[in-house]
Formats: structure tokens, sequence, C-alpha cells
């Protein structure tokens, strides 16, 4: 090859390089990729509950509550939320405790998982699943 045709090559070269990383960018500030973090919960009326963790203790069953979705990825990475129309679930109570407070759901066969009320203290919250874990506070 002569020198002028391989002087085109590299700038038709550079020019599709040029060309593909520009798109690329606009892509990615059109649509960040991102991850977010997804925490179980559950709403009942306006109280949103978090998943604590499990516990065999007994309960009664309660009403149904929406269950949130995880939306982790993606253009909205934006965790759990809740949707227009939410998947429910049955919930479960447990004696000494307030179902305003603290929620089971069913885990397993013979377990809850314990959702625990967004609105109390962290310090209560902390107490009460260590109450109905059964672990040492």
């Amino acid at each position: 090859m002569d020198r002028r045709h391989t002087g085109r090559v590299r700038s038709a070269l550079l020019c599709v390089v040029m060309v593909l990383m520009a798109g690329c960018s606009v892509a990615s500030s059109e649509c960040p990729t991102g991850a977010a973090d997804c925490e179980a919960q559950i709403r009942m009326v306006d109280v949103i509950y978090t998943s604590y963790g499990t516990t065999t203790r007994e309960g009664s069953r309660h009403l149904r509550a929406d269950q949130a979705e995880c939306h982790d990825t993606g253009c909205n990475a934006v965790g759990s939320v809740f949707p227009d129309v939410p998947t429910q679930v049955r919930t479960w109570t447990f004696k000494g405790y307030s179902p305003d407070e603290v929620l089971g759901v069913r885990f397993g066969n013979d377990g809850f998982g314990v959702f625990i009320a967004d609105t109390l203290e962290p310090a209560t919250r902390r107490r009460i699943y260590a109450d109905l874990s059964g672990a040492k506070s």
C-alpha cells in the first residue's frame, strides 16, 4: 500500500472509533446502568415494614399486606418499590406485640419472616427482633 492509502485507512478507522465511542457515551448518559439494594418489605395501610429475619414463634392469622418488588438494576434502579397493583401477602401477628409494631409473613413450613415497622426507633426494632428470634440482644 502507498502512504496516502494507509493514511486514509487510518483516518477512516479513527472516525469509526470516534463515532462508536460517541454513541456509547450518549447511550450511557441517557440511561446509566446502576444497581440498588432491595430489602424485603411489606406495607399495611401507610406503614412500611422491613424484614429483619425469621422466627419459629407461633403466629395468629391477620390481614393481607402489599408486598414490595425489587427494582435493583437498569435505568431506574431504585431498590424496593410498591407497584400500583402490588402482590398481596397474608400476615400474622405475634403474642405480646401490636400489629402496628411487627408482622409475620409465612416462611417455609414452620416459621415466619419478621417484618418490623419502619416507624419504630432502631433500638426498638433490634429489641423486638432479638426477642422474636430468640437471640441475645
